[in-house]
């Protein structure tokens, strides 16, 4: 071989070389914006994104199911009561297609979230199935994976069923793993109606706990809800007491100092990325009181609801931001006991909470104790990583 072949073997050889020492540095210099924008990751790669002029018709009325599930069953939270929705809408559409199933779920899932006041916790619930049903049609079975769509559709609605019941099982694990924190004579302090605290408060008296509960009501007074759920632990023998948030103080310091510390056990509508939580109008001022005095608390919730959402506030900004709009400020020139009359609102202003009942708030990490769910006992700052797990 004369040196005009080697000369051209090796210029060869590093153009080679080149051109991968390129492609390494393109891919570092990918992953360090990813690390330092991890916004541009909200959306994870293997999730597609059709667009709504692909979603094929039909006469399901996602909304309206939705709300017969609420009315009829007391029991159902709304991220199951909107996967539920989203699988009756897949049971009742034909569908020929993955693309289609995928375009009908985000058309129709958006319609839901657009419908409500508060969508923060049916959003969880969506997403989830989303990405539920995309996992399904990647990790299908090698028996579906050269059969029609028609057999892989079956497949899917089948094991949506078995999603939605083992999302039902999740409070019975939460009240499990909450009753070594429920000491013999201790107090725990409530705020809100939460089912998974109503199952975990039911499962340790069951169990022989003997406590008290002291129920903090808010400024709108006692609900129907709340004043079913005092009389259910007082069916069990469970000594209650009902406060307002101005006596919580008080409350506090009038407890036995030879009992078991006291601790709060409250729910949450949703947990955001950061592991702040969404709650009822209150909670916030009641989790800085519990800092104040060094009671703990702990926040039962299912992690289904965990919302793939990272707050940079905790205020009216950052709720608009999730979709909830309220206005807890309401000036006015008559006596403080008249209501004035609410003008006529338009199509958007219909969204807008206007009463303190159905507003909500973000309650900060650095006040949580902890999350106790079904899988177990997790600091807020847990829920990140958790959610890492789930989507990429």
């Amino acid at each position: 071989m004369n040196d005009f072949t080697w000369r051209s073997l090796w210029t060869k050889i590093g153009q080679l070389l080149s051109l991968r020492m390129v492609k390494a540095f393109s891919f570092q210099l990918f992953s360090d914006i990813s690390l330092r924008h991890p916004a541009s990751l909200s959306t994870p790669p293997s999730t597609p994104k059709p667009t709504p002029d692909t979603s094929p018709s039909t006469d399901f009325d996602i909304v309206a199911f939705y709300n017969d599930l609420i009315s009829r069953d007391p029991t159902i939270t709304p991220p199951i009561a909107a996967i539920e929705s989203l699988t009756s809408l897949l049971a009742s559409t034909p569908l020929t297609t993955i693309s289609e199933t995928l375009a009908l779920l985000s058309t129709h899932s958006s319609k839901l979230l657009a419908s409500q006041r508060n969508p923060i916790p049916l959003s969880a619930g969506t997403e989830l199935f989303q990405r539920y049903l995309v996992s399904s049609f990647q990790q299908r079975p090698s028996s579906l994976a050269s059969s029609d769509f028609t057999a892989l559709r079956h497949h899917i609605l089948s094991n949506s069923s078995l999603f939605v019941k083992r999302a039902n099982e999740a409070r019975p694990k939460i009240a499990q793993h909450a009753l070594p924190f429920i000491k013999d004579d201790s107090t725990i302090i409530t705020y809100g109606y939460s089912r998974a605290v109503q199952a975990l408060l039911t499962h340790a008296a069951e169990s022989n706990r003997s406590f008290n509960v002291i129920y903090v009501l808010p400024a709108t007074g006692l609900s129907e809800r709340v004043s079913k759920f005092i009389a259910a632990l007082n069916d069990l023998s469970i000594p209650t007491a009902t406060i307002s948030m101005q006596a919580l103080i008080y409350a506090l310091a009038s407890l036995a100092p030879s009992a078991p510390p006291p601790q709060f056990i409250i729910g949450a509508a949703a947990v955001l990325e950061n592991g702040s939580i969404i709650t009822e109008l209150g909670m916030h001022q009641l989790a800085l009181i519990a800092k104040s005095v060094s009671v703990p608390l702990h926040v039962a919730v299912e992690s289904y609801k965990f919302v793939r959402n990272f707050p940079l506030g905790y205020g009216p900004t950052d709720l608009a931001r999730l979709g909830v709009r309220q206005n807890v400020l309401q000036f006015g020139t008559g006596t403080p006991n008249s209501d004035p009359k609410p003008e006529a609102a338009t199509a958007d202003e219909g969204k807008v909470l206007t009463t303190e009942a159905e507003m909500v708030e973000i309650t900060p990490p650095n006040l949580i104790s902890a999350l106790i769910t079904e899988n177990g006992i997790m600091s807020p700052n847990a829920v990140s990583e958790e959610l890492i797990k789930l989507w990429f």
